[in-house]
């Protein structure tokens, strides 16, 4: 009995949760493609169909006035997928695979950006390369916050295996150092490169204040489309923006929760 109960709270407590944070997320949603008028929203100034229950003229218009925000937020996290992979893993190999004194202090600073508010690290930027200011600026604030996660991703999942034994014995058998590297290490990095880019294109995608800061004059990152609608906007025309914005991000947070899985799973079964 007490089994059961003690189930029973866990679950109720997990339904609440789980309501606390789809509601306003479902809220959202249906507030893009309903008449405002139906959801109480009587003073939304969007000028859209009056009449009809269902409402999409919102998508519309954030298409319309936006669609270069979107493409260069697009643009921005696929670069820094592509520059993570160049960089941070192969710094993230070099770093688990040959330790050297004060290897822990460089991961460490590197992982120190993401302690920093978004407006510290904007205002060093803007004061070591201001004339840089600009879409190449926003690059590099991207960058500073997303190389951490591909490098943290990176030298954990080598960490948990024993890379060293595996080249050692690939060495023995004649293997070269690039039929190592690309027989060896990096299909055992599949799914930490995987992780860590999905983990990079979804800060990239969402990141806002090192973007609306760095940049200058249009088009901003697709963030700041939110922020411009729920400030000059209506409801529904944000609702809109907002939905555009979660149809990208969750995709890539739920391939994040399952290749995450497959890859503790598969280090479990190799150990």
């Amino acid at each position: 009995m007490p089994k059961k109960a003690g189930f029973i709270f866990c679950l109720v407590v997990t339904v609440a949760l789980m309501a606390m944070i789809l509601l306003p997320l479902v809220v959202v949603v249906l507030g893009s493609c309903i008449n405002a008028s139906l959801l109480g929203l009587s003073t939304d100034l969007w000028s859209g169909s009056r009449h009809d229950i269902f409402d999409f003229s919102a998508f519309g218009y954030i298409f319309e006035n936006y669609s270069d925000w979107a493409l260069f937020s697009l643009e921005l996290a696929i670069a820094c997928v592509a520059i993570c992979l160049l960089i941070a893993v192969p710094a993230g190999y070099a770093l688990a695979r040959h330790p050297f004194p004060g290897s822990g202090l460089v991961e460490e600073l590197v992982l120190m950006p993401l302690s920093l508010p978004g407006i510290t690290l904007s205002m060093g930027l803007l004061a070591t390369y201001g004339e840089l200011r600009g879409p190449l600026l926003v690059l590099a604030g991207h960058l500073l916050y997303t190389i951490p996660f591909m490098l943290k991703v990176v030298t954990a999942t080598l960490r948990s295996f024993d890379v060293g034994r595996l080249e050692t014995a690939a060495r023995s058998l004649g293997a070269s150092f690039p039929q190592r590297l690309f027989l060896v290490v990096l299909p055992n990095l599949r799914h930490a490169m995987m992780v860590g880019s999905l983990l990079v294109f979804a800060v990239s995608w969402g990141e806002f204040n090192v973007s609306f800061l760095l940049n200058r004059g249009r088009p901003q990152t697709f963030p700041a489309v939110l922020y411009d609608t729920y400030t000059n906007q209506s409801i529904q025309i944000s609702s809109a923006a907002t939905t555009i914005f979660l149809a990208i991000v969750i995709p890539a947070v739920i391939a994040i929760q399952w290749f995450g899985g497959r890859d503790s799973v598969e280090v479990e079964q190799g150990a």
